[in-house]
């Protein structure tokens, strides 16, 4: 088959990648080649190493920027223009094209196209999604996915009917099996902001008195200069941003993974990324959703006190790295590309509305 995965022409998918919905797309795209389909991703980059073809969409030499009608900065002006021009492409050589994209502009084009379509679900239903995949839904003939059975939940009840779910998976033997080092640091890794909470993992090691690295970009500036760079320490040490194979290494030589968000993680690929790298998880209920869950090695408590930690902290590091890597081992992403693939035959014979 013939597949164009839409990211947006503004999003690299160069490591280090900015989320999980980045790490998919080229995960899943690079192993759909190599089940021996054809695969255009519409985005700003790559690695050179992918198998898969970029379609990039230029910015215009001419300046965007707009202080009079429509007021908007140089860049969000050249977003708009490289969206557009996804309708200006010739799309109908495609069996299929699979919307990974939080753009509106991206999906007000994409209901113009009469192409059987996908549309993964990454991220929890906020009005302003909910309105735009609606209106992309009512116009497109395309299939919404949910990346878990939580997602799929919140978002049946937002647009009105049931969401099947493909779980997200990772490219195992890109993780390393480690020996897990018991007297070793603490890891967390994720976003810098309010809701992905790495206080509570910073609380919880100066509580056992043990280090703790912590790896992520700074998405809110503030925050971390309010309430995380004044922690830090010899002890607590920020790392910055790292790609999958830095993260693996440091995966090395920690103890356990620590999962402290505060809001509802769609999937939690960072979950599975470190069982497969032989850490035990540990975390609240808000950051390891229930597949992800297990009473050995993925444990999550129903709270968002870092003290509920201590206790399920201890039981974790008896599982063995082993077992940590058996439980992600169900989570191969050739399951999740196998799954997709699926769904786009059937829908690739599927007749579109005239």
């Amino acid at each position: 088959m013939r597949v164009l995965l839409v990211a947006g022409p503004f999003i690299s998918l160069r490591e280090p990648f900015n989320g999980g919905t980045e790490a998919f797309i080229v995960a899943h795209a690079n192993q759909l080649v190599q089940m021996g389909h054809t695969v255009d991703v519409i985005a700003k980059d790559t690695d050179e190493r992918n198998l898969f073809n970029v379609i990039e969409l230029q910015e215009s030499p001419l300046s965007m920027k707009d202080d009079a009608y429509r007021p908007c900065p140089e860049w969000l002006g050249q977003q708009h223009y490289q969206s557009l021009q996804f309708g200006m492409l010739d799309v109908n050589n495609y069996d299929i094209i699979h919307y990974n994209s939080f753009i509106p502009e991206i999906y007000a084009v994409g209901a113009l196209l009469n192409i059987p379509s996908v549309l993964t679900l990454h991220l929890p239903p906020t009005e302003k999604f909910e309105l735009m995949y609606k209106f992309f839904l009512k116009h497109a003939p395309a299939l919404p996915i949910g990346i878990s059975k939580r997602m799929s939940k919140s978002w049946a009840s937002s647009l009105g009917k049931d969401i099947d779910v493909i779980l997200n998976g990772i490219v195992l033997h890109q993780w390393k099996l480690h020996h897990r080092n018991n007297n070793g640091y603490l890891l967390w890794s994720g976003r810098i902001t309010k809701e992905k909470n790495v206080e509570a993992a910073i609380h919880l090691a100066n509580h056992l008195k043990q280090p703790l690295k912590i790896i992520g970009p700074i998405f809110d500036q503030e925050y971390f200069s309010t309430h995380v760079e004044p922690m830090l320490s010899e002890r607590i040490q920020y790392i910055s941003h790292v790609n999958q194979q830095q993260l693996n290494e440091l995966a090395g030589g920690a103890s356990a993974y620590l999962a402290t968000a505060l809001w509802e993680e769609p999937f939690g690929l960072s979950t599975l990324e470190m069982l497969a790298s032989g850490l035990p998880v540990v975390g609240f209920y808000t950051a390891i959703p229930p597949e992800l869950r297990d009473k050995k090695v993925s444990i999550a408590v129903d709270s968002d006190d870092w003290r509920d930690l201590i206790k399920p902290l201890e039981k974790a590091m008896h599982a063995t790295p082993q077992t940590c890597r058996n439980f992600a081992h169900s989570f191969d992403m050739q399951k999740t590309s196998e799954a997709y693939a699926e769904v786009y035959h059937r829908l690739s014979k599927t007749p579109c509305h005239e």
